[in-house]
């Protein structure tokens, strides 16, 4: 029989695991998992209590701890990289990385010339459909759609 849900995680056999093991590695999504989803992304800020539990995780030397997004180096920095030592930042989905003090560009030599095109369709989208927007990042085109008019047409 195949399980409708995830099963809850057996907490024993977990910490266990934990304690056994010599080297840990996490990687936590930023939106909707560390942070809530919301309507404006800027307000998703991360708490206090959010902050110190990724302190503990990367003050331990047996863990690896990192912070994957689709949101841009800018952000990450401001709001957890500065915070945090020893934290991994992924932004823009794996575009750029950043282990230490530095970031590393992974597109580099990449062509990037699609945007453009991308760039129009969106707009044109965009100025079809009210509420919403484009979001432009160093390796992406996004368009955001969730304030929008009309949702079911957008």
């Amino acid at each position: 029989m195949i399980a409708k849900y995830t099963q809850p995680l057996n907490s024993t056999f977990l910490v266990k695991a934990y304690k056994d093991a010599h080297k840990r590695l996490f990687l936590f999504d930023y939106d909707g998992t560390l942070t809530p989803i919301v309507n404006n992304p800027a307000d998703a800020q991360p708490t206090s209590t959010l902050l110190h539990c990724l302190h503990l995780l990367c003050k331990d030397p047996a863990n690896i701890v990192w912070v994957i997004s689709g949101r841009d180096q800018l952000f990450l920095d401001l709001h957890l990289g500065s915070k945090i030592p020893r934290l991994g930042l992924s932004a823009e989905h794996g575009s750029f990385m950043k282990k230490t003090h530095d970031w590393t560009d992974m597109l580099e030599n990449a062509d990037m010339s699609w945007k453009e095109k991308a760039l129009g369709l969106f707009q044109k989208y965009t100025d079809q459909n009210p509420g919403t927007v484009i979001e432009q990042k160093k390796s992406s085109i996004t368009w955001h759609y969730r304030n929008a008019a009309d949702i079911e047409n957008a």
